[in-house]
């Protein structure tokens, strides 16, 4: 049994990659699971140092029903 609560959202997200970063859960709207991939870190090839994502929009996906409940999926996407 799992007990890791990071842990246990990615199992009912069903992706292994992603990281759970949030659930939105607001009364009469779809519960909305935001989600981004784990990746390595990157670094800058001319001077090393550490890279992030700046302004990338967020991809929102309808997903199956949980628990009775339309859901999306909201992706913080890296490049």
């Amino acid at each position: 049994m799992e007990t890791n609560a990071t842990r246990m959202c990615a199992l009912l997200v069903g992706l292994p990659d992603v990281t759970v970063l949030g659930v939105d859960d607001q009364p009469g709207q779809p519960i909305r699971v935001y989600v981004e991939q784990r990746v390595d870190q990157l670094r800058c090839a001319g001077c090393g140092a550490a890279a992030w994502v700046k302004d990338q929009p967020n991809v929102e996906l309808v997903d199956l029903g949980r628990f009775g409940r339309q859901a999306r999926l909201v992706w913080h996407k890296h490049r």
